[in-house]
């Protein structure tokens, strides 16, 4: 066994599979998209879907230290789960801006965990003055206006409503106007100029509030999009909005934040002819090795990744061949070195030589979803920065 793999075995306990997080990564890419603006442009940060699935309190505990202040999450209960977390490692005076806004019933929970709603409609706006009102108390908020997602936010009716009757904001804080790009990763595309010009419009019409505008491809566009707020996600977790390619041309820019390793936990010798997987999917046309790696769908390894995928085993890549089982893959280790072979004890589902950019093709889906997909049954280890 290689020095390499006793160290990961040495960390998997009684998991077949390890995910390790880079916080040190994670507060270099905080850093360098902070860089990108102006010092009156805060960065955020996205801490939805648990740290797109990598954690949210470690991440927002390295992100803290970093000097980030400012974190958006997508509900209630997320917030409130953060929200306790920050305060245990006196983070107090975290911002957490709740992207779903105030739902019926949840004020009460808003006002002491100290969160600020996004508030996305006129319902959610009446509700949640009135509980101001009767509260005596003036409520923080951001207001989210529609400029062409057709998601979330004001629509130009509504926004149109609001303009003219801006004596409903009354006993609230409304800390940023805010809107979200259709497609801020296409750094030239046009539908961005258009959003920014409908933002500009509907953002004159509320002096002195601040406005927010950019997540993880904004952030890459002119400094126009930046304003006083960018709200970077994925970005934040090493990837680069814009694409694999885009992001090689950065010397300096994001670094990878997490590697993902299983065990194998067989190999087997197999004839020429025998099929491999359910469903027969694979047959062999020679003589071979086959290994048997403790991770599958059930893990959040996509099924579609079967005959697609490599693995990095010390340094050589192997393909996948079969289907994804729900807690195994195989692996064709034919042509590996004999003495690689013997030594392995894993094999890196993610790493140098197949990215979670790489997965996420083969698996016909996006890197978002290869980190928020990834299951708990994976010991997670932690590389602490300070």
């Amino acid at each position: 066994m290689s020095k390499d793999d006793q160290d990961v075995l040495a960390t998997f306990g009684a998991a077949d599979s390890r995910i390790d997080i880079d916080l040190g990564a994670i507060a270099h890419n905080w850093i360098y998209l902070d860089s990108k603006s102006s010092k009156n442009t805060r960065t955020a940060a996205m801490v939805k879907a648990n740290g797109y699935g990598l954690g949210a309190n470690d991440v927002g505990g390295a992100l803290y230290k970093t000097g980030c202040r400012q974190f958006f999450v997508a509900n209630l209960g997320e917030a409130i789960s953060f929200r306790s977390h920050m305060d245990t490692i006196n983070a107090t005076d975290s911002q957490i801006m709740v992207l779903h806004g105030c739902q019926r019933g949840q004020e009460h929970d808003m006002r002491v965990y100290r969160l600020t709603p996004v508030l996305n409609d006129l319902e959610q706006l009446s509700r949640w003055r009135l509980f101001a009102q009767n509260a005596n108390e003036t409520m923080p908020a951001l207001l989210h206006l529609d400029t062409g997602m057709t998601r979330l936010g004001f629509d130009p009716d509504q926004t149109d409503w609001l303009i003219e009757n801006k004596q409903a904001l009354n006993n609230l804080d409304i800390t940023y106007v805010m809107s979200h790009l259709i497609s801020g990763e296409i750094t030239n595309g046009s539908a961005n100029n258009v959003q920014k010009a409908r933002f500009d419009e509907y953002h004159s019409f509320f002096a002195g509030m601040k406005a927010s505008l950019a997540n993880s491809g904004g952030i890459f566009l002119d400094t126009d999009f930046h304003y006083q707020m960018t709200r970077p996600g994925i970005a934040i977790y090493g990837v680069h909005p814009c694409g694999k390619d885009y992001a090689l041309q950065q010397t300096d820019g994001l670094k990878p934040t997490v590697a993902w390793h299983a065990r194998i936990i067989q190999v087997q010798n197999a004839p020429a002819g025998a099929m491999v997987g359910y469903g027969g999917t694979h047959k062999l046309t020679r003589p071979s090795r086959i290994a048997t790696v403790g991770i599958g769908y059930a893990d959040g390894y996509h099924r579609s990744l079967g005959s697609k995928a490599y693995v990095n085993i010390l340094g050589h890549r192997a393909p996948v061949i079969g289907r994804v089982s729900m807690d195994s893959i195989t692996v064709d280790v034919t042509d590996m070195p004999r003495n690689i072979m013997q030594k392995a004890e894993t094999v890196a589902l993610l790493s140098d030589l197949y990215s979670i950019e790489d997965m996420a093709d083969d698996a016909s889906t996006i890197p978002y979803e290869i980190l928020t997909g990834l299951s708990q049954r994976a010991n997670r280890r932690y590389a602490d920065y300070l």
